[in-house]
């Protein structure tokens, strides 16, 4: 008896021993996650009755912890076991904006961390345009289309937060010359939503004080060797500039002075700049000497373009002339989806993918944005 005792003893002992540590480390692996919401705008409201949410995403869970904050405006996140396949994030709703941190928990509990939130306003009125960017990046002949890049960054340096209305009137708003398509946007903005708006497009989103990069790329017919490329700038510009390489296109009038020959990186580019430009300002470019296609071109792209796997089987005889210059005359108006033309690559686009690379590096962008990102870039720069 005296020996099953002491055999049970030093089981006891060891089973001590052996979850001890285990238990240890599990203490040391628990995360916290405190910090405090402060408003922003001057005579701010009170934060009484606002929750923080603490957000762990993975491709199996959708994870969402609340609290409520505490009189000070502190709030805190307890016992969190870091896992590397999650995404860790905290986010608030304040008079209908949605402002968020990302988390970065692998090195443990982080220093507290604020979040500042700010007073609504539904006017856009307080958002201008620090710069408005057009690169015109191609020239299709085959498609007589254009290929446009425009780059905005919207700034809000009040202490409000805008915030867009139910109405299409009330979102942001961006013009597009009349027959564009091909439209690709992309931009700085939380979780925006994408309309379709006259004569161009809108972003539903809020912007907090701050500056915001909108892009977007578009394609634009044009149906002989002029074309007047008109837009209207509803958020103005400090500054305008206008880029395209001298290869690319020629200009004639524009509404905001001339453009002068700039070297590039290694590109000579036509660059036309102006600046202090007006909310609802309009800016007219001519381009001049658009390449046309030729009967023997515009015939080969219908020719091209001709659906075979529809066509009368071989056996029948061949295609009669007739036939073809009546798919011709059906065809002249079809646009070619495929582009056959090479175009050299944009110094100013390079640029922007080195300064994503940039930024990606410093943890500007999460891997999603990054990804996203790029992809949109790559896909102009080939465009």
């Amino acid at each position: 008896m005296r020996k099953f005792l002491c055999q049970l003893l030093s089981l006891m002992v060891l089973t001590i021993i052996l979850i001890q540590p285990s238990q240890a480390v599990a203490q040391e692996n628990t995360i916290s996650v405190s910090g405090l919401v402060t408003n922003m705008s001057k005579n701010g409201d009170s934060l009484n009755g606002l929750s923080v949410i603490l957000h762990e995403n993975s491709e199996d869970i959708f994870g969402e912890t609340e609290y409520q904050l505490s009189e000070d405006g502190k709030f805190l996140f307890e016992n969190l076991v870091f896992d590397p396949n999650t995404q860790y994030g905290v986010s608030v709703i304040y008079k209908g904006a949605l402002y968020g941190l990302n988390l970065d928990l692998s090195q443990g509990s982080p220093s507290p961390i604020e979040i500042q939130i700010f007073e609504t306003i539904r006017s856009d009125e307080l958002l201008k345009a620090s710069l408005s960017s057009i690169l015109i990046n191609a020239i299709d002949v085959e498609t007589k289309s254009i290929s446009v890049l425009e780059i905005i960054k919207i700034v809000n340096d009040s202490d409000l937060t805008y915030v867009p209305g139910p109405a299409p009137m009330q979102i942001l708003r961006f013009g597009l010359p009349e027959g564009a398509y091909n439209l690709m946007v992309d931009s700085s903005l939380i979780a925006p939503d994408i309309f379709q708006v006259d004569r161009g497009f809108g972003l539903s989103a809020t912007l907090p004080p701050g500056e915001y990069d909108i892009f977007f790329s578009y394609d634009v017919p044009y149906k002989s060797n002029v074309y007047e490329l008109r837009k209207t700038l509803r958020y103005g510009a400090d500054t305008l500039r206008v880029v395209s390489g001298i290869e690319v296109i020629n200009f004639a009038d524009t509404s905001h002075g001339s453009f002068e020959v700039t070297m590039i990186g290694e590109r000579l580019y036509n660059v036309l700049e102006a600046s202090n430009l007006a909310r609802n300002d309009d800016l007219s470019l001519t381009l001049i000497d658009l390449p046309t296609p030729s009967i023997k071109q515009r015939f080969s792209y219908a020719f091209r373009s001709i659906r075979w796997e529809l066509a009368i089987p071989a056996g029948l005889g061949i295609i009669m002339v007739p036939a073809a210059c009546l798919i011709l005359w059906l065809n002249r108006k079809k646009k070619i989806l495929t582009s056959s033309s090479i175009t050299q690559e944009s110094e100013l686009l390079l640029r922007l993918l080195d300064e994503l690379e940039q930024k990606h590096a410093k943890g500007d962008f999460d891997q999603e944005q990054y990804i996203h990102r790029k992809e949109i870039l790559k896909k102009m720069l080939d465009g």
